[in-house]
């Protein structure tokens, strides 16, 4: 892994740390998450960093990494930063839960 890679995957792993963090801030209720727009906003976020942060990652990385869905984590990047008004956040809520510790 070259420096670039390294600082980049470090970052994203601190914003994944925020995921966690936010839910223990808000607390840890799909109930409340989906009624709070500021636990919503704060989240979503979150999320817009990590795809920004995926997308400066080199191909031979994420071509050494292809286990990792990184497309379906800048499409969702792209979600939040462009077509929010639509943004689904039950979806968000379970990839926040499910998806973000792996």
């Amino acid at each position: 892994m070259n420096d670039k890679d390294e600082k980049t995957i470090l970052r994203i792993i601190h914003y994944c740390d925020k995921i966690d963090s936010h839910i223990d801030y808000f607390c840890d209720d799909r109930v409340l998450f989906l009624e709070n727009e500021h636990y919503q906003d704060a989240c979503a976020l979150v999320i817009i960093q990590i795809g920004e942060f995926v997308s400066r990652l080199s191909d031979e990385f994420i071509n050494e990494h292809s286990e990792i869905p990184w497309a379906d984590i800048k499409s969702m990047r792209n979600v939040h930063a462009h077509n929010y008004d639509n943004v689904m956040f039950d979806t968000l809520w379970v990839t926040m839960k499910r998806d973000v510790p792996n």
